[in-house]
């Protein structure tokens, strides 16, 4: 629905208009008032005398365009918006309705409406808040979709907008970083901070950006800003200790999941991370008990499912191993550990074609994921 404000934005434009007289004002007024109160017959009755076929009262053919929307008209509503437009003159109610109008399905035309709204007032607030809006709800739905490159060509016309928007500058950070272009996330993501320091959310996506860029202590230390401010974030904790594991910094990485468990006990990831930690030290047994632990929660966790089949690999357990592995690559297809150490099982196994299968897999994941280093686990 559109916002009551922009039938107020609309009556402020008066003075702009060629009548003038109080009576023309006071119609108008009074046509919104009821547009308010949703009695939209008495509105349009009001609004009839100022708009002929012939009529530049662009403000009265903006209110008539809220009637329309209201009564469920679009298409007449937009002619009546456009209409409005194109007299000339300076007003953005039409352009804000317009802008709201298109924003589900034609968001690139609602930012283009936008754009020439702040054209009018660079500092209507209504008008800077839907630039944000539209723009994250139309990446988000075109990155959901798959949709990468219309993503990238919306923020970026925001960003054209707004260049000096740090919540815009977030946004074109996390799309550019959904679709791997890290050093313009990076770029957009720092700019977000300095224009807002402290802004926790680009910290964190930053941080994000950084360890993908293997700029594990510049991660690092983004990440410990963030949790400055939002200590008992367990999420963020877990990123922490994940980022500290990247370092080798592995009895700090072991707090940071230690105290993400605290305060989500019933979280798989940083139980996960705590088994790995304890093979990669050479604890086995430790190793498989949280590995079990794991899978206790999620019998499906491609990492424990893996991590189990190595230890009975290593451990010369090769059919033991060939049938977890087996379990790994159903749970998590796209899992390069899995595939490489099922095709080993496979191989002791003495089905030497279908382990060459698996490790013509295991190349193939490994060519394409070898830069794609997340904060999120692709293994549930």
């Amino acid at each position: 629905m559109l916002k009551a404000v922009a039938l107020m934005m609309a009556i402020a434009a008066t003075g702009m208009l060629a009548r003038s007289e109080a009576d023309h004002i006071q119609m108008l007024k009074r046509a919104a008032a009821l547009i308010e109160q949703n009695d939209l017959g008495a509105a349009e009755t009001e609004l009839k005398p100022l708009v002929g076929d012939t009529s530049d009262d662009a403000v009265a053919l903006n209110l008539l365009g809220l009637i329309r929307v209201r009564q469920g008209n679009s298409s007449e509503a937009e002619r009546l918006f456009v209409r409005a437009i194109s007299t000339g003159h300076k007003i953005i109610g039409p352009r804000i309705n317009l802008a709201m109008m298109y924003a589900a399905s034609r968001p690139e035309e609602a930012l283009d409406e936008l754009k020439n709204a702040l054209i009018i007032a660079p500092d209507d607030s209504q008008a800077q808040t839907l630039v944000r809006t539209i723009t994250k709800e139309s990446a988000l739905s075109a990155i959901r979709s798959g949709k990468t490159e219309k993503a990238v060509a919306l923020v970026v016309k925001a960003r054209e907008i707004r260049p000096k928007d740090p919540e815009v500058l977030y946004e074109y950070g996390m799309v550019t970083f959904e679709s791997g272009l890290y050093p313009d996330a990076q770029a957009a993501l720092e700019r977000a901070l300095q224009l807002r320091p402290g802004y926790s959310e680009a910290q964190y996506a930053l941080a994000r950006v950084y360890l993908s860029e293997n700029l594990a202590q510049e991660a690092e230390d983004e990440m410990s800003d963030y949790l400055a401010t939002k200590p008992d974030d367990a999420t963020a904790l877990y990123g922490l200790g994940y980022i500290l594991v990247a370092e080798q910094k592995l009895e700090q990485a072991r707090e940071a999941f230690n105290r993400s468990l605290e305060l989500q006990p019933q979280q798989t990831e940083s139980l996960f991370q705590l088994g790995e930690i304890a093979l990669e030290q050479g604890h086995t047994d430790s190793a498989r008990e949280i590995f079990m632990k794991v899978l206790s929660r999620n019998p499906r966790h491609g990492g424990a499912l893996t991590e189990l089949g190595v230890i009975a690999f290593r451990a010369t357990r090769y059919e033991e191993a060939r049938n977890q592995l087996r379990q790994a690559v159903e749970a998590a297809p796209f899992y390069q550990k899995a595939h490489y150490y099922y095709a080993l099982a496979l191989v002791k196994s003495g089905e030497k074609e279908q382990a060459g299968r698996e490790f013509e897999l295991s190349k193939q994941l490994q060519k394409k994921h070898a830069s794609n280093v997340s904060l999120g686990s692709p293994l549930q």
